[in-house]
């Protein structure tokens, strides 16, 4: 298996964590695309005395889930890894959600604290339950990590989380492996349905751009569902009240199917192979590197209800082999600014006051990213977690900057300094 020699590589990781750890770190940061391990394994390594059964766990605000597991590394050849592991997960997700903290160690206490408040508060959107060995996926394991899902499924009620439960053994992790080589886990030849309306190439690649049916889309959804967006950072994150932009996109695709190719941004696909047949054009791998959303969206639409036969969508394709240029073809396209919450409020009349107040005092305060001139200057997304702090909600205030426009944290504070006539 080529990743059991790259783990054993790593030498450093293994004496500092042991043989156990250093692997479960390391598959977790293949799992996740966390490329600093030992960063990862401190902050998620939970293995140890009292652990609750849980081995590993991690709050990603960013994605709005938690990830906890278990490992196992065999020292033999087995067959499979002890079922009794899997169920162990039981345990962990009984102690995350409503174990006596008492009795918890207080580094675990503190991470176990932080995904309650996360789930009550709704940031959390879903919930990972994994086992981590390096022996052949088994049957049995399988249904223990079912019965543990569903468990903690059951335990959430009605809250709008979802609950998955994976087995990573030798298999999957190797195809963990073999997929971010590539980034492209779709190796299907894939037929594009679409002409291509402007070309142009680099060193290293060549690319096209063209427009294709929302239908072309909604059918690679269906088949392929998260495989089709190995390449991107996020994949696609639901449709739910919270998720207010794709289903945005999805309602603008269902009752404005004509106008979408104009609402919609378009997306970016990666190809390893590009060529011309007497059947159109023929994609060699295919993975969405930006559009996941869109994608996901479009493909969550149920075509009994809705006809979007007229959805139209932009479309790049861009066919690259070399696998460095792939990582950077990657990095780079998801990793571009995007839209935060505080740029909605840039041209709010209270911003508008307080750039004419500052600009009285001699400073600037700036309200768009992008007009930014010199670092000394004061930014809207600076302003607004010391100014909770400073009215008292500290635990509002150390919150990500996104959140704090998310949940109106903003507009409420500044209610409130109006009605109390005071400038900040």
């Amino acid at each position: 298996m080529a990743y059991i020699d790259a783990f054993s590589a790593n030498d450093a990781l293994i004496k500092q964590l042991g043989e156990g750890n250093a692997y479960l770190a390391w598959v977790m940061a293949l799992y996740l695309e966390e490329p600093d391990v030992e960063a990862l394994a401190s902050e998620g390594i939970t293995d140890g005395p009292n652990d609750k059964k849980i081995d590993f766990i991690y709050l990603d605000r960013d994605t709005k889930r938690v990830i906890f597991a278990q490992g196992y590394l065999s020292g033999g050849k087995q067959d499979s890894a002890p079922a009794n592991k899997a169920a162990d997960l039981n345990t962990a997700a009984a102690w995350l959600m409503s174990g006596d903290l008492a009795n918890v160690p207080e580094t675990l206490r503190e991470i176990i604290v932080e995904c309650r408040e996360a789930i009550d508060e709704g940031e959390v959107e879903g919930i990972e339950l994994l086992y981590v060995h390096n022996l052949p996926e088994s049957v049995n394991v399988t249904r223990e990590l079912q019965t543990a899902a569903q468990h903690l499924q059951k335990t959430l009620g009605s809250a709008s989380i979802s609950v998955v439960a994976r087995e990573l053994g030798i298999s999957r992790t190797e195809h963990i492996f073999a997929t971010q080589e590539s980034h492209i886990d779709v190796k299907d030849i894939v037929h594009f349905p679409s002409d291509v309306k402007f070309s142009e190439s680099g060193p290293k690649w060549e690319a096209s751009v063209s427009s294709v049916p929302g239908l072309w889309l909604h059918e690679l959804y269906s088949k392929y569902e998260d495989r089709l967006f190995s390449a991107n950072y996020r994949g696609f994150l639901g449709i739910s009240r919270r998720r207010r932009i794709n289903n945005g996109i999805r309602q603008s695709a269902e009752l404005k199917p004509k106008d979408f190719w104009v609402f919609n941004n378009g997306i970016t696909l990666l190809t390893l192979g590009k060529r011309e047949s007497k059947a159109g054009v023929e994609l060699t791998g295919i993975s969405i590197i930006n559009g996941a959303q869109t994608t996901g969206s479009i493909g969550s639409i149920d075509l009994k209800k809705n006809d979007i036969k007229s959805v139209n969508v932009l479309c790049r394709v861009i066919q690259c082999s070399d696998p460095e240029t792939i990582s950077e073809i990657v990095r780079y396209n998801n990793t571009q600014n995007e839209i935060t919450t505080w740029d909605q409020f840039s041209n709010d009349s209270e911003q508008n006051r307080i750039f004419k107040e500052f600009e009285e005092l001699g400073h600037t305060y700036v309200r768009k990213r992008g007009f930014r001139a010199a670092g000394d200057q004061i930014g809207i997304e600076e302003v607004a977690q010391p100014l909770l702090a400073f009215h008292g909600r500290y635990q509002d205030g150390i919150r990500g900057k996104n959140q704090i426009f998310e949940r109106n944290l903003y507009i409420r504070t500044r209610s409130k300094i109006k009605k109390l006539g005071i400038s900040f």
